[in-house]
């Protein structure tokens, strides 16, 4: 079980394991042990799991089976392990507070994601998320937000509710960046060179409306 900090990485990238949309989750490419043999170690292993505290017990614990063993895994090769945890999309309770919960329970199984991936939150439901992760592993890397193709308006009010919170480290997203102007270039209303353009300028956005929260 890793008990210090990691060194720094620099230039890291990462890459997906799970079977996209896949609930109860799948891995993409079968054994995750054997996935990680030929990946470097400076690239990071992301993956994502649809969650809800209230699943069918068989379910959860289906899951958490498979996050234990990609857990273990990376603890055992060495790579750093980005967990992903989002409520089903097609679940009628969306109450953040299932975060905690969740993230607790992750915890309690022995799972330390050196990062999560959170959606935008309350700076409320932060602070205590944030209280959890420093109890449970104060070596984690810390938090990152994802998007879920939020307009770029509500990205910017969820970093202002992350300001206040050091343990959030920045955003990862990418529908909210390219997903219309990549829709509009598939439907020939948008040139190479103007996708790029969109591209650049929705993604330049986002980096000035998170340092606007940060300020």
């Amino acid at each position: 079980m890793r008990s210090t900090p990691l060194p720094a990485r620099a230039g890291g990238s990462g890459g997906p394991i799970e079977l996209p949309s896949s609930r109860p989750l799948r891995l993409e490419h079968g054994n995750i042990g054997s996935q990680l043999i030929d990946w470097p170690l400076e690239h990071v292993v992301k993956c994502l799991v649809f969650y809800h505290p209230d699943d069918p017990a068989a379910l959860r614990a289906e899951q958490d089976a498979l996050l234990l063993e990609v857990w273990q895994a990376c603890n055992k090769s060495g790579h750093e392990l980005l967990l992903e945890v989002i409520l089903p999309e097609n679940g009628p309770d969306k109450d953040e507070r299932h975060y905690h919960t969740m993230l607790e329970h992750f915890y309690q199984l022995g799972i330390k994601p050196d990062w999560w991936k959170l959606p935008p939150l309350s700076s409320a439901s932060w602070q205590q998320i944030t209280a959890l992760i420093e109890r449970e592993d104060p070596w984690s890397r810390g938090i990152l937000i994802l998007g879920l193709d939020a307009p770029s308006d509500k990205l910017r009010a969820g970093f202002a509710e992350a300001a206040a919170h050091p343990m959030i480290k920045g955003f990862a997203v990418g529908r909210t960046i390219f997903g219309q102007p990549s829709r509009r270039w598939m439907q020939g209303e948008l040139s190479d060179e103007a996708l790029i353009e969109e591209v650049k300028r929705n993604y330049l956005t986002l980096i000035g409306y998170w340092r606007e929260a940060r300020r």
